[in-house]
């Protein structure tokens, strides 16, 4: 998941070059308050910020005025409803930046008020996650800001948020330019860091890492020196880049930076942005097999997002899943199931569908079909997932590749064999061919097919399959991880009988058996398909055994 991005709002003035047409006096903004939203302190802006803006809707008419009293108020209540959106005050956002949209109306389109007012009801919009409410609004802005603003660095403020919202809604190709220009025309500026991050996180969502980490390394750099490593956008730039880090399996860098945000929100007060990190930790935590403390983080998230945003935010329906992912995976698979429903029902809600959000949702639910044993309505959920991955992003995606792994192994789990190897094979060479963002994918993939194979009594492409999952498996898992202990027992398993296997066969199982132990001893829960895989853990010691029995006998 990607986080909107706290920049201050740009308001036109007759000091800016605008046409002078305005016919009321409009108030500005202090330079105390603008002073604080340079320093990114949103909190002290909004108590600087909010007794101008009562006092001028007192004298005006007060609450109950008509849209044509308040028009002096029009620019304090418009960045009233940014600064609240960005101090966790989002409902009260939305209904301001709306209110400061009627107001604008009253005034001629030259005026540059509208254009400003919908930049700020766009912005609120997409703070509680509703990115599909928002993109008009963004557009309509920024189409007036290019004739307002041609060639003044102040446009780069309307393409930065329209890129970032575009971004939230996957659509990273289309972000990818708008940020770029962004960043040439702010310059070695705090905005211009800030939609170098923004650059960074598209680029991410393109898969190319690469250069998506250098270019979020030096967004991180220059935030950290033009605001310090507190501000809230320096925060948000880590977030991109353990995101970014977790894409190319670098987990152990990602955790730390996901705590390091973990530990910056908190000391932040009471935010909606501590949800952010945790949310991010919770989902690294399930990869990394920590499962308790993921699904403390995640249900934090979930409390926090509900409290915020309510029920018709995208953002709470992804907290909802990221719950469903934590308790799918401890085995809680009937809790899981509810929350996915949830999910679906809220993400439905907010009113845009994120192709990004959708598909981890669709298989995330295709996995919990499988655990329920339904396993025609679960190949039914991963082919829609393929096919909206391929047509996104690309059969060579690493999105496409993963929905067609998961689509494989549905096959396989279903016993259509034969179908589940030709694809499986196919798809391998294109895990392979992603490079680190593939590593993961690659060993599962080498991994089913050796199973399936050995099903189909294949037992010498099985066996050559099997060795190259725990080649791939060695260079992508930890010793611990959990796909590396069933593999071992697996393929050690495989080659008890084979006389001339029988060491391999010996150290493999025993180095599953102590990963066991030692994951029992730290804690660390198995989720449910592994404990029945596993058969509660026993047949691991069990073949364990067998194998060094067997190397024990003497030659017939």
């Amino acid at each position: 998941m990607l986080y909107p991005l706290a920049l201050a709002a740009v308001v036109l003035t007759a000091q800016d070059g605008a046409p002078a047409v305005v016919d009321v006096d409009v108030i500005q903004t202090s330079p105390e308050f603008d002073a604080a939203m340079d320093a990114g302190d949103a909190r002290k802006a909004l108590a600087l910020l909010e007794p101008d803006v009562k006092a001028c809707i007192a004298g005006n008419g007060g609450d109950g005025a008509a849209p044509e009293q308040l028009r002096p108020c029009v620019m304090l209540i418009s960045m009233w409803s940014l600064v609240m959106g960005e101090t966790g005050r989002v409902q009260e956002a939305v209904a301001t930046a709306r209110r400061a949209v009627a107001i604008a109306a009253t005034f001629e389109e030259a005026s540059g008020m509208g254009m400003n007012a919908r930049f700020m009801l766009g912005a609120a919009l997409e703070r509680i996650g509703r990115h599909g409410e928002a993109e008009p609004e963004f557009i309509a802005a920024l189409a007036a800001a290019e004739v307002v603003f041609a060639g003044d660095p102040l446009l780069a403020n309307y393409l930065g948020r329209r890129a970032n919202n575009l971004v939230m809604q996957g659509r990273h190709a289309e972000a990818l330019p708008l940020a770029r220009r962004a960043v040439e025309m702010a310059g070695d500026t705090v905005e211009g860091a800030v939609f170098r991050m923004m650059e960074g996180t598209a680029l991410s969502g393109l898969g190319r890492l690469t250069e998506a980490e250098a270019t979020l390394r030096i967004a991180v750099a220059r935030l950290d020196a033009l605001m310090g490593s507190r501000a809230t956008q320096s925060i948000r730039a880590r977030e991109a880049l353990a995101q970014c880090l977790e894409q190319q399996n670098r987990t152990t860098e990602s955790l730390a930076l996901w705590r390091e945000t973990v530990a910056l929100r908190r000391a932040e007060g009471d935010s909606p942005n501590l949800a952010d990190s945790l949310s991010g930790l919770s989902v690294l935590l399930v990869r990394t097999g920590e499962y308790r403390e993921a699904e403390a983080a995640a249900r934090e998230a979930l409390a926090i997002r509900l409290r915020f945003f309510g029920e018709a935010s995208n953002f709470t329906g992804l907290a909802y899943n990221n719950l469903g992912l934590v308790l799918m995976e401890s085995g809680q698979i009937e809790a899981a199931a509810e929350m996915y429903g949830r999910s679906v029902e809220v993400i439905k809600a907010s009113g845009v569908v994120n192709i990004d959000e959708m598909i981890a949702i669709l298989t995330n639910l295709a996995n919990v079909l499988v655990r329920l044993g339904e396993t025609g309505p679960a190949i039914d959920v991963q082919r829609q997932v393929l096919d909206y991955a391929e047509r996104a992003f690309g059969p060579g995606h690493v999105r496409a590749v993963m929905a067609r792994n998961n689509l494989g192994a549905a096959l396989g789990g279903a016993g259509r064999h034969a179908e589940a190897i030709a694809l499986l094979e196919t798809n391998y060479a294109a895990a392979t061919a992603l490079g680190a963002a593939g590593r993961q994918i690659a060993a599962r993939t080498a991994s089913s097919l050796a199973a399936f194979l050995d099903r189909e009594g294949n037992a010498a492409k099985a066996r050559l399959w099997f060795a190259r999952a725990d080649a791939d498996s060695r260079a992508a898992f930890r010793p611990d991880h959990i796909h590396r202990i069933l593999l071992g027992w697996s393929y050690g398993n495989f080659l008890i009988g084979e006389d001339d296997a029988l060491p391999l066969a010996r150290t493999l199982l025993l180095e599953a058996g102590n990963q066991t132990l030692a994951r029992m001893a730290s804690g660390q829960g198995f989720d449910a398909q592994a404990q029945a895989e596993m058969g509660r853990l026993t047949r691991v010691f069990r073949d364990q055994v067998r194998a060094a029995w067997s190397l024990a006998q003497p030659p017939s």
